[in-house]
């Protein structure tokens, strides 16, 4: 019970971090209609973030990623569309329910920046994918649009170019969207607590004993609760041809389940990313409002 205390706890603040600062939206934004947008567009984007080098870890990180940034409004695959998921698609859809495939990204980190790592191999990209079952329960230009996500995902790491597999995830996601101030701007709320199998836990919080040092002792991860992540996002249309997405985000970790690691560190994370991107091409095909959002 004091596990399931522990691991309830964060999430219950965040919730109410959620909802406060989903009423002030309310209050604040207007309800006119997005218009249409293109199906495809070009641009050059500059994207900045900073925050923790893997989750639950104290040590921080910077990185900084100057990139073409192409969006595409398909009907299933959607790329760019979405702050904070590069990638998403929409396999299935029918009213307020949807079939997709989820996308994640964990950035690499050079264990030598990482005290509770030194010695160890660094922690090469991880990308996830898997499917992902979403129900809308709240609709409405005045209130916004909710929606809860049911989502497993298969992990790759990426050596270069060699992939190894690192297990499963699976998380659980509330979403709150609705313009903001206008319809240039738009704000998303995420809050997801995940859980995780054995391989990837152990790809972030296990030992092996040829790396064990007299402080850092062997350790084989477990799996279970891994953590609740809360994410403030704001996306902005400075005009038709540049934008500004930028985002907040927190990670709570009380109660997780390898929290005996020596490569758990902290409790609570946060961390902020911004991008900014200038729009030089776009196509003359727009795409209908039920596929613009």
């Amino acid at each position: 019970m004091s596990f399931i205390a522990s691991a309830l706890r964060p999430i219950a603040g965040a919730l109410i971090l959620t909802i406060g600062t989903v009423s002030a939206a309310v209050a604040a934004g207007a309800d006119a209609e997005p218009e249409k947008k293109p199906l495809w567009e070009m641009n050059l984007a500059a994207f900045a973030r900073y925050g923790e080098s893997y989750p639950a870890s104290e040590e921080t990180q910077v990185n900084i990623v100057p990139l073409p940034f192409p969006i595409y409004r398909g009907k299933i695959l959607r790329v760019g569309a979405e702050t904070g998921k590069p990638v998403t698609t929409r396999i299935f859809r029918r009213d307020r329910i949807k079939l997709d495939i989820d996308f994640g990204l964990n950035f690499p980190a050079d264990s030598d920046d990482i005290d509770a790592r030194t010695g160890m191999p660094d922690l090469d990209l991880l990308a996830e994918a898997g499917p992902e079952l979403e129900l809308q329960f709240v609709k409405g230009p005045r209130i916004g649009n909710a929606f809860l996500a049911l989502q497993l995902r298969g992990a790759f790491s990426f050596d270069g170019l060699d992939p190894t597999w690192r297990g499963l995830i699976f998380s659980s996601e509330f979403k709150y969207t609705r313009p903001f101030y206008d319809d240039r701007s738009e704000l998303r709320v995420r809050l997801t607590p995940e859980w995780a199998g054995n391989e990837y836990m152990d790809f972030f919080y296990g030992v092996a004993p040829e790396f064990a040092t007299a402080e850092r002792e062997a350790y084989t991860a477990k799996g279970g609760y891994l953590g609740t992540k809360l994410n403030f996002s704001l996306k902005h249309e400075l005009n038709d041809e540049f934008s500004i997405r930028t985002g907040v985000n927190f990670g709570f970790y009380q109660g997780a389940r390898n929290r005996g690691s020596f490569l758990y560190t902290s409790e609570t994370t946060n961390g902020v990313y911004f991008a900014f991107l200038w729009k030089f091409w776009e196509s003359d095909r727009k795409v209908d409002r039920e596929f613009s959002d």
